[in-house]
């Protein structure tokens, strides 16, 4: 079973201040994809945790993500070193502390983990959202976290959201509910800027 948990999160950023849009949290377990994307052509999607490097499994994630967006009609993300920054920092505190959340405790929100790196601030509009999952062995490749992300209402709003167009991935082995090489944990998070 891949457990995942949604956090879309927007904000505009305007000359006189910041207005938050919209702040929600879901926790689902997977199911039967509903659909299938072609993700045979992105290297390392089926590989299991620990049998990749973690920039091999972001490099996969990326490119599932996209086969995914394009499925639907959705231009591609591009990888982003400031929410990579962002992504990575979590998906590690996520393991260290065993917190399987979107702010784990001690941790900034989503905004202003965001804000802490070079993506931002901006002096601009920008809106942020944020998948996070983990899954064992055969559950926890890159491929199957897309897909778990993809049969989640909330995920899948996230992952296709039209309005994205940077990403960051964090991909660490070890689990949020203790550690093992065999366990892959996840966080995506999806940006925008304009203006």
């Amino acid at each position: 079973m891949v457990h995942v948990l949604v956090r879309p999160q927007r904000f505009r950023t305007l000359a006189i201040g910041t207005a938050a849009i919209a702040a929600a949290a879901l926790f689902a377990a997977a199911g039967p994809s509903v659909e299938s994307a072609s993700a045979g052509t992105c290297p390392n999607a089926s590989s299991k945790p620990g049998k990749i490097g973690q920039k091999e499994a972001r490099h996969a994630v990326v490119c599932v993500v996209n086969a995914r967006r394009q499925l639907h009609g959705k231009g591609s993300v591009d990888a982003e070193a400031g929410l990579q920054k962002a992504a990575a920092r979590h998906s590690r505190r996520m393991v260290r502390r065993n917190c399987f959340s979107h702010q784990c405790p001690g941790e900034k929100d989503l905004g202003k983990r965001v804000s802490s790196t070079s993506y931002l601030p901006c002096g601009c509009s920008w809106g942020v959202g944020e998948n996070i999952g983990w899954g064992k062995k055969g559950q926890g490749t890159p491929k199957q976290i897309v897909k778990a992300w993809m049969n989640s209402s909330g995920h899948r709003r996230v992952l296709l959201d039209g309005g994205f167009e940077h990403i960051g991935i964090g991909a660490v082995w070890g689990s949020p509910y203790g550690s093992s090489k065999r366990v892959g944990t996840y966080t995506a998070t999806f940006g925008f800027k304009s203006g």
